[in-house]
């Protein structure tokens, strides 16, 4: 068994467990949800379902102010197929103890150009054994499916040498 402990149990919500890199994610539903707290209490919550993962997240203001930055807007109807990056926050006190918090950056997702020359470092790096960092940055690029099946393939090539 490898990865978190967290990934071992069926948890109904993502959380900092979910997710070992920062990653893009886009939104495709608002929910709100009954939720009973550890304390017992009954807490109606904001969820957001990505089209990336099949468990939605549940949202706290502090990520509700992130995607009113990102997407230039308080309206949730404006959140919508909008992309934001997820990532997980170290040490949020929380509940009286230091813990992980799966986090949305302030920040818009602005995917760079991919070209030749781009993919020629990739493909050198996965060659040279530094698959691990082209998959980190793939998702940073305006790739389409043949040239990502193309990097997949050489990283899954790489992999198993």
């Amino acid at each position: 068994m490898e990865g978190h402990w967290k990934k071992q149990f069926n948890y109904d919500y993502l959380g900092s467990h979910s997710i070992d890199k920062e990653t893009i994610a886009t939104i495709s539903k608002i929910d709100m949800v009954d939720l009973v707290t550890s304390q017992g209490k009954k807490e109606r919550c904001m969820t957001i379902l990505f089209k990336e993962f099949d468990k939605p997240m549940i949202v706290n203001r502090t990520n509700a102010k992130a995607i009113e930055k990102v997407c230039n807007s308080p309206m949730l109807e404006d959140w919508f197929d909008k992309q934001v990056y997820l990532y997980v926050e170290k040490g949020i006190k929380a509940f009286g103890e230091s813990v992980d918090g799966l986090r949305i950056r302030d920040i818009k997702v602005e995917k760079m150009q991919y070209n030749t020359k781009v993919e020629n470092a990739m493909l050198n790096a996965i060659k040279s054994g530094k698959y691990q960092q082209v998959e980190s940055a793939l998702h940073r690029y305006d790739i389409d499916n043949v040239q990502q099946h193309k990097l997949t393939k050489a990283i899954k090539d790489a992999k198993s040498k």
